[in-house]
């Protein structure tokens, strides 16, 4: 009798422990950067260049879980691209590998973005998350299913080595910051509220102003993210914003419905005297502004994720009127 309930305690435990394993693993998947890494480690065995392509491909792309698979079509990943940015980064790879193993430990810290979303946000949707190693050029994105993160590039600090990047603006975004855990929140935050949005259809005969709806877009991710995560991915474009804040403001009105955005957007390899993505921070203002003024601040959560008219979000905010300069 003794003997069938010890049974009976141990496929209990068992049980308890797959469970919780098995839940953790669909909502957050972390698989893909111990694979990285053995394939990585791999290289010292290859003599040459196909054998290198052929470790990546076998070790790491052939063994992708699905949130991997999503990000390989998203950006177009493929073994020759890793075997590259491994033999043009390699200082910058060994460096950050300590922080990317670190994505292991945060599966908490992820639900606790979903709940305290689910708070502000009733129309939340939850979606799964997957960190991987990626190119050294995506901080994250997002497809169908997932939230998609770049552990090499959201997981680097200002300790970590970017000697090799020839690219300032991009490097200045890399190193911002000192702490892992608060870098992979605020990604993570921002991203989940991209998978909140809805973008509308811009119509090409109405005045849909592209450029101010896609900042509004970034901006939203930027401040509904920092609600959520105590901070936001763009500190160094932010340092820079509120010391120029009001002339940055006259330069982006008179671009305000232009159909590109490489100005504000997006424009590490256009951006030299000034930081990148300079867009995220007036999007930022605009949607800060309009929650400022907002009497139901509930109700302007759900208005700023669910924006459907960039115009008239833009006139309601009263941005144009702040007394800022």
């Amino acid at each position: 009798m003794k003997r069938i309930i010890f049974l009976f305690l141990l496929l209990s435990i068992t049980n308890f422990s797959f469970g919780e394993t098995l839940n953790k693993t669909e909502n957050v998947q972390t698989t893909d950067i111990d694979n990285f890494w053995e394939a990585f480690d791999n290289l010292k065995a290859c003599k040459n260049r196909n054998d290198s392509i052929s470790s990546f491909q076998h070790i790491y792309l052939d063994r992708a879980t699905d949130g991997l698979k999503d990000f390989i079509k998203v950006r177009d990943f493929t073994a020759e691209k890793f075997v590259n940015a491994v033999s043009q980064y390699p200082k910058f790879y060994n460096s950050v590998r300590k922080n990317t193993l670190e994505v292991k430990n945060i599966v908490p810290l992820i639900e606790d973005i979903v709940q305290k979303f689910e708070q502000i946000y009733p129309n939340f949707k939850p979606f799964k998350v997957c960190f991987v190693i990626g190119l050294a050029n995506t901080g994250g994105t997002v497809s169908d299913d997932y939230l998609l993160i770049g552990a090499e590039v959201s997981g680097a600090t200002e300790d970590t080595d970017l000697s090799e990047f020839n690219n300032v603006a991009y490097s200045k975004q890399l190193a911002k910051g000192n702490s892992v855990i608060q870098k992979i929140r605020d990604i993570v935050a921002h991203e989940y509220v991209h998978t909140q949005q809805s973008h509308i259809k811009l119509d090409a005969h109405s005045i849909n102003c592209p450029l101010l709806y896609y900042c509004l877009i970034e901006g939203a991710a930027d401040f509904i993210g920092e609600l959520v995560s105590g901070g936001h991915i763009n500190t160094v474009a932010h340092i820079y914003g509120n010391r120029n804040e009001g002339e940055l403001w006259q330069e982006f009105k008179n671009e305000l419905c232009n159909s590109t955005s490489e100005n504000w957007l997006y424009n590490y390899t256009k951006a030299k005297e000034t930081p990148a993505d300079l867009g995220y921070f007036i999007g930022y203002k605009i949607v800060e502004a309009y929650y400022l003024n907002s009497l139901d601040k509930k109700q302007a959560v759900i208005e700023i994720i669910e924006i459907d008219d960039p115009i008239e979000f833009l006139q309601l905010s009263k941005y144009d009127l702040k007394e800022k300069y």
